[in-house]
């Protein structure tokens, strides 16, 4: 397979070269135009999701003359292989407001309806619409932090927010290619589960300055700190053989942010024990989004605590703005992202639950940030969709189905506060548990039916 950052390797500007190649390849691609954007789609939908090579193809005859799986994209070919129609969205250098015309297709309204080929709409160019994030650019409306919402977007308003629908085309189109290619196989992929937390305050007691002249009663009261639960989480980890990843928020300079002191002794232990166990990157602070410089202070002071390079991230309230946002995280080093998921839905904000790299809209290149988009956060459910936590149970395990039935990542966002049963969230601890319980599960039968 080839490398996901193929694009690189071979520029636009080599694509004969790597027409050379195709004889090579699962798969071979016949289209008459091939820019970034139709480059950036058909690497995450072959690629990162089905897991094949691929090549691009652009002389009609060598096509012609291919005897493997084969595909023509915005030009059918004669006598050869499966024609899928291009929508102009595709071939634009623009970013503007879209006229919708919507097809039905496996029982869903879908957008970029097209008058020919395989599917009734524009396969290529929905997944890359939703993909590229490029109704964020178009759309004004944000929410009182200036969050981009998901009520707002267009998977939302379709009913397909809770579904990684992408990877559903994804699996489509495969089993197109294979009825009339039977040899074609895809990689056999496995359910993942990554769950995260974030860190906004490391202890309830040690860190609050107003009562530390009754930290020694309180804590004799409660016996242990309720946000000191990296034991527990550590315990969890082993038992359920998982890798919790920590985002560290570290800045003190807004009111939103409530880290203490990179100085405070305790944060520090807070740290270092769960670097001991754990991955850990940094949660930019909400300040930062209005004052960019501070991420490389913020990355510094926890790249000093943890003695290590600090390389991936997850905004503190998820906050979002693009093509800003990850363009500062690229200039200050951060190498992989996971702030990728709305605050006020559960479900996928790219409609897809398949890690992959941002596209810069603007700058129509792919960029080096590879994103893992988050599923659900514990705060969406609670504060956002009011829901109990029996409701909350229900949703959480319809979206682990959604993305088993996908063989995708499913991974989830909670805090060190929501997974004690304390204080506003007293009887929450049920729904990550059962959580980590649902992935286990899924994960396990796939073992027995592998092995």
């Amino acid at each position: 397979m080839l490398s996901k950052r193929r694009v690189k390797g071979f520029g636009l500007g080599d694509i004969d070269l790597i027409s050379h190649f195709y004889f090579r390849m699962a798969l071979l691609i016949y289209t008459p135009t091939i820019n970034s954007r139709i480059q950036y789609v058909f690497e995450h939908i072959f690629e990162n999701i089905l897991g094949i090579s691929f090549a691009f193809c652009m002389n009609e005859q060598d096509y012609i003359a291919h005897n493997g799986a084969k595909i023509s994209y915005g030009i059918a070919a004669e006598n050869g292989g499966i024609f899928f129609a291009k929508h102009e969205l595709m071939l634009s250098l623009e970013i503007k407001k879209q006229d919708f015309a919507f097809a039905d297709f496996n029982q869903d309204k879908v957008p970029f309806l097209v008058d020919k080929g395989i599917f009734p709409f524009d396969v290529f160019a929905a997944s890359f619409y939703f993909l590229s994030r490029y109704e964020e650019y178009i759309i004004p409306e944000r929410d009182q932090h200036q969050r981009f919402e998901g009520k707002s977007s267009l998977a939302y308003q379709l009913d397909l927010i809770k579904r990684p629908i992408i990877d559903e085309w994804a699996l489509a189109i495969a089993a197109e290619i294979q009825k009339k290619y039977p040899q074609f196989k895809i990689a056999v992929k496995k359910f993942r589960f990554i769950p995260t937390l974030d860190i906004d305050r490391p202890y309830y007691f040690k860190t609050d300055s107003f009562l530390k002249k009754n930290l020694k009663k309180l804590l004799l009261a409660f016996k242990a700190d309720p946000f000191e639960v990296y034991q527990q989480v550590a315990n969890w980890d082993q038992k359920f053989k998982l890798k919790t990843i920590y985002f560290i928020l570290m800045g003190n300079k807004h009111p939103n942010d409530s880290a203490p002191s990179v100085k405070n002794k305790h944060f520090i232990e807070a740290i270092r024990t769960i670097k001991s166990n754990h991955q850990i990157g940094i949660h930019p602070s909400y300040f930062s989004h209005l004052n960019p410089e501070s991420i490389s202070q913020e990355k510094n002071n926890l790249t000093e605590i943890v003695g290590e390079k600090i390389e991936i991230s997850r905004q503190h309230y998820l906050l979002l703005s693009l093509p800003n946002t990850y363009r500062d995280l690229i200039s200050m080093g951060i190498k992989e992202d996971f702030t990728l998921a709305f605050a006020d839905m559960a479900g996928f904000r790219a409609s897809t639950c398949t890690p992959f790299f941002w596209y810069d809209l603007e700058c129509e290149e792919i960029s080096s940030l590879y994103l893992y988009p988050t599923t659900v956060m514990d705060q969406t459910l609670k504060k956002y969709l009011s829901l109990n936590p029996e409701q909350a149970i229900e949703l959480v395990e319809e979206l682990m189905e959604n993305v088993k039935s996908v063989s995708g990542t499913f991974i989830s966002l909670w805090h060190n506060e929501s997974v004690n049963d304390f204080g506003a969230w007293k009887g929450w601890k049920i729904v990550y548990q059962n959580m980590l319980e649902k992935a286990n599960k899924i994960i396990h039968s796939e073992t027995k039916i592998v092995n």
